[in-house]
C-alpha cells in the first residue's frame, strides 16, 4: 500500500485483530469435565434443598410462610389479573425463552464475532432444562394447595421451571452485555434480568403454581448454574464492541 494511503496514525487505537473464533471453547475435553461436575453438584445441592423443603417445612413457620403467601396473593384474583397472570406466565414458558435465545444469540454473533458467547447462552440454557427436570423428578414436591388457574403439569413444583429458565436466559444477556457493551443503554440489561423473573414468579405464585420456597430453588439453580459456566467459560472476555464514551 502507498505511503500516503490507509488509515491516519491516530486511529491506530481504534483497528483491533478480530479474536480467533476457531476454537470458541479451548481444552474443551477440560472444560466439558468441570462443567459436568459442577452440574452434579448443583443437582446434589437442588436436591438436598428440594428434599428439605418437602419432607421437614409442613408443620414450621416456613410451610405457613409458603402457603399463606400463595393464599393471599389467591385472595386478590379477578378476571383482570387472570389476563395479565397468563401473559407474564407465557413470558416464562419454553417457547418465549427459545425465541429470545434464537433472537439474542444471531445478533451477538454478528456484533461481537465471537462463537463464546453463544457457547455460553446455550449451555446455560441446556443446564437448566436438565436440571430442572432431574430435580423435579427426584423432589415430586406437591403444588400449592390452592385452586390452580393453569392445567395440571407433569413436572412437581420443585424448583420452579418458569422462573430458573427466566432467570437464566435475563442473568446471561446481562452478564455478557455489561462485560462487553460500553454504552449506558447495557443497564437496561440489567433491568430486565429484575423484572422479567420478578414478573413471572409473581404471576406463578398468583396462578397457585408455586411457593415462594419454589422460586428460591429455581434462584439457586440460576447463581449456581450460570456462576459455574461464566466461571469455566469466561464470556465476557476480549470485548469487542465499544461505543463512543459520550453515547
Amino acid at each position: 500500500m502507498p505511503l500516503d494511503e490507509g488509515p491516519e496514525p491516530t486511529a491506530a487505537e481504534a483497528i483491533k485483530p478480530a479474536p480467533d473464533s476457531s476454537r470458541p471453547v479451548p481444552h474443551w475435553w477440560v472444560k466439558a469435565a468441570e462443567i459436568l461436575t459442577g452440574w452434579v453438584f448443583t443437582f446434589g445441592i437442588l436436591y438436598v434443598v428440594g428434599y428439605l423443603l418437602k419432607n421437614y417445612t409442613e408443620s414450621t413457620w416456613l410451610g405457613r410462610f409458603d402457603d399463606g403467601v400463595v393464599r393471599w396473593l389467591q385472595a386478590f384474583r379477578t378476571p383482570a389479573l387472570d389476563d395479565v397472570s397468563w401473559v407474564w406466565s407465557k413470558a416464562g414458558d419454553t417457547h418465549a425463552i427459545l425465541a429470545i435465545s434464537l433472537v439474542f444469540c444471531p445478533i451477538a454473533l454478528a456484533v461481537w464475532r465471537q462463537w463464546r458467547p453463544m457457547v455460553f447462552v446455550a449451555l446455560t440454557m441446556v443446564g437448566e432444562l436438565t436440571l430442572f427436570l432431574c430435580t423435579a423428578a427426584a423432589v415430586q414436591r406437591d403444588r400449592p394447595p390452592v385452586t390452580q388457574l393453569d392445567d395440571p403439569m407433569p413436572t412437581s413444583s420443585f424448583p420452579a421451571g418458569h422462573i430458573a429458565a427466566t432467570m437464566c436466559i435475563w442473568v446471561t444477556i446481562a452478564v455478557l452485555v455489561m462485560g462487553r457493551v460500553r454504552s449506558r443503554w447495557r443497564w437496561l440489561a440489567v433491568v430486565l434480568a429484575v423484572v422479567m423473573p420478578a414478573g413471572v414468579a409473581l404471576s406463578r405464585m398468583y396462578r397457585g403454581m408455586h411457593q415462594p420456597t419454589d422460586l428460591l430453588g429455581a434462584a439457586i439453580l440460576t447463581a449456581l448454574w450460570v456462576g459455574l459456566l461464566w466461571w469455566v467459560l469466561w464470556p465476557t472476555s476480549t470485548p469487542l464492541y465499544e461505543p463512543p464514551a459520550a453515547c
